[in-house]
């Protein structure tokens, strides 16, 4: 089973996709795209939702063989800005071309994930591994989402 595991990011966006079949679990694009940076002329919320969702449809095109998709969605708490909201719209956008394109798609926050913010990136590291480039607190959510669809069917 291939997942996508996705994180929400109001500048950068990121992804993971895990082959869940392999022994140990690997990492498909450690050392190839996992983010995914707005055009500069791209500065509107329906502009960049719109952006986004082509994205999608290319990484789609490209890994035709992704079976499932998991989205460390944010942790809404009282007082959040417009840059969550934001967030929350990519999301919607990911959630949009899944349900279009039959894809099962599953939501989840850091509880479920069986982990916490200040762990992810070792949690990450140990389950399925890091990215070469731009590894971050994004990206280990994008793993260790993509990890929980690859061990959770």
């Amino acid at each position: 089973m291939i997942v996508l595991g996705f994180r929400s990011d109001p500048l950068t966006p990121r992804y993971a996709i895990v082959d869940g079949v392999a022994t140990p679990l690997v990492l498909l694009n450690a050392d190839s795209e996992s983010r995914l940076r707005f055009p500069a002329d791209c500065s509107e919320e329906a502009a960049k939702v719109t952006w986004l969702y082509r994205e999608f449809e290319r990484i789609f095109h490209t890994h035709t063989d992704i079976d499932r998709v998991v989205i460390k969605k944010g942790e809404f708490m009282q007082g959040d800005n417009n840059a969550k909201r934001v967030a929350s719209y990519q999301e919607a956008a990911l959630l949009l071309y899944c349900g279009l394109h039959n894809k099962p798609v599953v939501t989840k926050i850091y509880a479920s994930l069986g982990t916490r913010s200040a762990q992810v990136r070792d949690h990450a590291i140990a389950r399925v591994g890091q990215t070469t480039r731009y590894w971050d607190s994004k990206m280990a959510d994008a793993v260790i989402a993509a990890w929980w669809g690859a061990t959770n069917p």
